[in-house]
């Protein structure tokens, strides 16, 4: 099981390395944006689509915009600047009626072998099409499997001119942050990086420019982000500081992920933790 976190780490020095040497072929593979065969969050601000109607205070607020903690507030934004330094993927179960999250997998820089998870599974369960369509409808392995979802994780810097509840005006440049795309926010943001790699542009050197366009299913309304090359830049020290930082966020993260891992396999049998152990080990070997 510690060969497993070992793996990980190695994965994430990988990316540091690659980064400070300006190795862009390997920092493609190291990062997941280039396929190699086959195909502490704590302090960091988190830049999302602002779903909200107003603010606390009653301040009106436009759904749909992008919203980002900053200096102790959200501050709001139509289109966001940012450059991605870091990209993970993560497994979470969402807990609606709780309203926290059930089950999160350790993040990996890329889709590909096992998620350990915090209940002591992989990926919170989900599993492969062809295995679901052999459950039935109401299966609860089944159900468990379609609410698992895969989020794509980077760890970037936003800029962009953006307002508080109140109407005050803030310029943000280089701002650390991290933001989640996942269900229909996934697919536009992989398709763009995907397109950076197939014209051999590293997305660290890349600002990227997002909106968001509303979309409508039924009765429900929702917001994707809408991607668009702003500029390209050079990398410099401080980007590669802050890849080492963003780098032992995702070890701290996967750490804590794998320590959940182990007490919950425990729990389950104690006789199958070697085992499962040893079958992470060979997936990562």
């Amino acid at each position: 099981m510690d060969n497993n976190l070992q793996t990980l780490d190695t994965e994430m020095n990988q990316i540091v390395d690659a980064f400070s040497a300006d190795d862009n072929d390997a920092l493609m593979q190291a990062t997941g944006q280039k396929s190699s065969g086959g195909d502490r969050r704590e302090g960091l601000s988190r830049l999302n689509i602002n779903y909200d109607t107003e603010t606390e205070d009653g301040q009106t607020l436009t759904r749909g915009d992008w919203k980002m903690f900053y200096d102790g507030e959200y501050i709001y934004t139509k289109d966001v600047y940012l450059r991605p330094i870091l990209r993970t993927f993560e497994w979470s179960q969402f807990n609606a009626e709780e309203g926290i999250f059930s089950c999160k997998s350790v993040q990996k820089p890329t889709m590909t072998g096992d998620f350990p998870d915090t209940e002591g599974g992989s990926k919170c369960g989900r599993l492969l099409s062809s295995d679901e369509e052999k459950l039935g409808e109401d299966d609860p392995l089944r159900l468990k499997s379609r609410s698992a979802v895969c989020n794509q994780v980077i760890y970037g810097i936003a800029s962009g001119n953006f307002v508080k509840g109140n109407g005050d005006k803030v310029k943000v440049e280089g701002h650390p942050v991290v933001t989640y795309f996942k269900r229909s926010g996934f697919i536009p943001i992989s398709s763009f990086i995907n397109t950076l790699t197939k014209q051999k542009k590293i997305m660290q050197k890349c600002v990227i420019k997002i909106g968001t366009q509303r979309q409508k299913k039924g009765s429900v309304t929702f917001w994707i982000p809408v991607p668009s090359l702003s500029s390209e830049t050079d990398i410099t020290d401080s980007d590669k500081e802050l890849m080492k930082k963003f780098a032992e966020t995702v070890k701290a993260h996967n750490e804590s992920i794998m320590n959940q891992y182990r007490d919950a396999v425990k729990l389950v049998s104690p006789a199958k933790d070697d085992d499962l152990a040893g079958d992470f080990n060979v997936a990562h070997a």
